[in-house]
Formats: C-alpha cells, structure tokens, sequence
C-alpha cells in the first residue's frame, strides 16, 4: 500500500467515525431514541476511536502538504497528483464500506437483531459516509495544491536570478577595433598641488 492510499485511508477512517457520531446524531437526538437505533449495541468506543482518527487525519494531511511541497520542489519527479478515482472515490467507497462492517460487527458483539439497521440508519449512514468521505479526499486534495503552490514558491525563490550582463575584466584582454593602447605615462594624471 502506497503513502497515498495510507494516508487516504487515514482521512477516512476519521471521517467514518465522525459521520458515525453524525448519523446518529440526526437519527436519534436523545440518548433513549440512539440505544434504540442502535440495537443496544454500543458506542462507548467512539469519544477515542473519534480522538484517534482525528491525529491520524492530521498526520495524513501534514504528510500530504509535504508531499505535495516536495514534488514542487524537486525538478525530475515522477509523482503526480491523484485522479478523480483516488481522490474522491476511495475515501468514500472506503469509509461507506466500513460503516457497514462496524454496524454489523457492533450488532453481532451485542446479541442485537440484525433487522434493525433495515431501517433508516443504514440509508443515512451511508449517504452520509459517502458525501464525508469525499469531503475528505477533497480536504486531501487541497492540501496536496497547497503543498505544490507553496513548494514552487520557495523553489522559485531558491533559485538564483539570470544575470544580463557577464562581468567583464578591465582592461579588456582583446582590444576593441579601432582601440590603441596607451602607456601610463601618457595618461595625464590631476594636477600637483603646491
């Protein structure tokens, strides 16, 4: 797995737990309506499953920056930026994949029908997953040009400016046409002083 696709996958992995919290929050306002949308599974991992993405999505988007700045600054690169596919598919695809697999697995570990994410949680859950997912590759996306942008402007700054002139001995070595050379003595020099 390339450093592209981890650190997507980071981004992702935040905003799966976060729009987690989110479509439970519009589902189910209060605490009774969410244990029973839930099934009486529970969510007393999500507060540090939320924390821990969060620093994963912060480290990936530090890292994208940085990768987008190197690109920018080192000439012969073979590294482009990511297509439509990698930069809003996956996180979404990914992110709306494994709020499927976290629902399920929560009901299973629960003991909870599996008849309850029939109703309105999976469809919201995963449209939701799927527009965070890829506001996330977005989020990604721009920091991946930020990087660039800010790259080639201290690459350009880096570099040191054409000069329009070479500098030129004196006196010449090759004496111009029409140039004859003089001796010191008959230079005049200022006048003495008495």
């Amino acid at each position: 797995m390339g450093n592209r696709v981890a650190r997507t996958l980071a981004v992702a992995m935040a905003g799966l737990f976060a729009g987690h919290v989110i479509a439970y929050r519009i589902l189910a306002p209060g605490p009774l309506q969410r244990s029973v949308v839930a099934g009486g599974a529970s969510h007393a991992y999500l507060p540090f499953a939320l924390a821990i993405g969060l620093m994963l999505a912060l480290a990936a988007g530090a890292g994208t920056f940085r990768l987008g700045f190197g690109r920018a600054t080192v000439q012969a690169t073979a590294q482009r930026r990511p297509g439509l596919a990698g930069t809003l598919i996956l996180p979404a695809v990914a992110q709306a994949a494994s709020f499927i697999a976290i629902e399920v697995l929560e009901r299973m570990l629960a003991g909870a029908p599996m008849g309850t994410l029939l109703g309105p949680l999976l469809p919201v859950g995963v449209a939701l997953q799927l527009l965070v997912g890829a506001a996330g590759g977005l989020l990604l996306a721009g920091l991946d040009r930020a990087g660039e942008i800010a790259g080639r402007a201290v690459a350009a700054r880096r570099r040191l400016p054409a000069r329009d002139t070479e500098a030129q001995r004196w006196p010449p070595a090759i004496p111009a046409p029409g140039h004859r050379p003089r001796s010191a003595l008959l230079i005049r020099g200022p006048p003495i002083r008495a």
